[in-house]
């Protein structure tokens, strides 16, 4: 038996010795106790039990799951509230007033909370991001695992891991940050970025033939992914006004002082972007390797003169 069982039970036992007390001594105050045992252990076992455990607990997709159960406790404490209310409060507008002058005192002498709990009712009416979501909000950057009503968790990266992967720690951000803060989603609606890759070479390389070699490697790998790229564009066009991008992938040329650069600019899924540069890299370095036309460039130093040295015997210097 699990704890929600037991839970269960004791909430079973408390009501039935409540109704056998209030059977054998009637009193207003005891029916009031026995409606709101009864109140609590119906949503105890409708919410706790039955939705939870036998229904949503069993969903294979994490993330409705994760949505469901957040619903599921929001519905069980709203019931209880509402029915304790009802229960014991006859004067439904001294209820209401009492609520105001809850909510007033709760935002005066806890302005920090109210705040959080703000940023956390914009977060789930507007919905600024979702669970998955790669965000970044003041300082922090990471995979939203979990939204609160007054805090937001995530899966931390960068920091001093380079190439938007995780450091293994967890950032609790107050969801008042929403409100003050620029927030960045990588994945609300477009799930991918443009990255880019530049490769120097030198001027007496073959640029006509690196700029084809780097361009089949990256339409290459870049091809699996342009679908649905193109798809989600094509959605985000119903919901923004957005200008329509080409999602080709291409390379760009730039003169320089001491070589030609050669930028690879392609899209990539936001959280796989530090591998496909990986790969895309490695099989530009393995391609242009094999040529002899193409050479990498690198950063030299021309020595244009040195300084006059005069040197003298050692007898001429003694003498002197």
């Amino acid at each position: 038996m699990n704890g929600r069982w037991v839970i269960l039970l004791f909430l079973s036992c408390a009501t039935a010795l409540l109704a056998f007390v209030d059977y054998t001594h009637p009193a207003a105050s005891l029916q009031k106790g026995l409606l709101s045992a009864l109140a609590l252990t119906a949503a105890y076992l409708v919410f706790k039990i039955l939705l939870q455990e036998r229904i949503i607990s069993r969903i294979a997709r994490s993330d409705r799951r994760y949505y469901l159960l957040k619903i599921a406790s929001a519905g069980y404490i709203l019931f209880i509230l509402l029915s304790i209310s009802i229960i014991w409060v006859q004067d439904l507008q001294a209820l209401l007033f009492g609520f105001g002058l809850v909510a007033a005192a709760f935002t005066i002498s806890l302005q920090d909370v109210a705040k959080n709990f703000a940023g956390g009712s914009s977060i789930f009416l507007n919905g600024l991001y979702k669970v998955g979501d790669r965000i970044e909000i003041g300082s922090k950057r990471g995979d939203v695992i979990d939204i609160g009503i007054l805090y937001t968790t995530i899966m931390e990266t960068n920091e001093w891991v380079l190439g938007d992967q995780h450091t293994g720690r967890l950032s609790v951000i107050p969801n008042s940050y929403i409100l003050t803060n620029i927030l960045n989603n990588y994945t609300r609606d477009f799930n991918f970025l443009w990255d880019e890759i530049t490769v120097p070479i030198t001027y007496n390389s073959d640029w006509v033939k690196a700029r084809s070699t780097i361009l089949d490697i990256v339409r290459k790998e870049a091809e699996a992914t342009r679908g649905i790229a193109e798809k989600e564009i094509n959605t985000m066009e119903k919901k923004y006004f957005v200008s329509r991008r080409s999602l080709e992938a291409d390379v760009f040329l730039k003169l320089t002082d001491n070589w030609i650069e050669l930028t690879a600019r392609y899209v990539v899924p936001a959280t796989r972007r530090r591998i496909i540069r990986n790969r895309i890299s490695q099989a530009i370095l393995e391609q242009l390797a094999e040529s002899k036309e193409i050479k990498i460039a690198s950063q030299t130093f021309d020595i244009v003169g040195f300084p006059e040295i005069t040197m003298k015997r050692e007898d001429e210097a003694i003498s002197n």
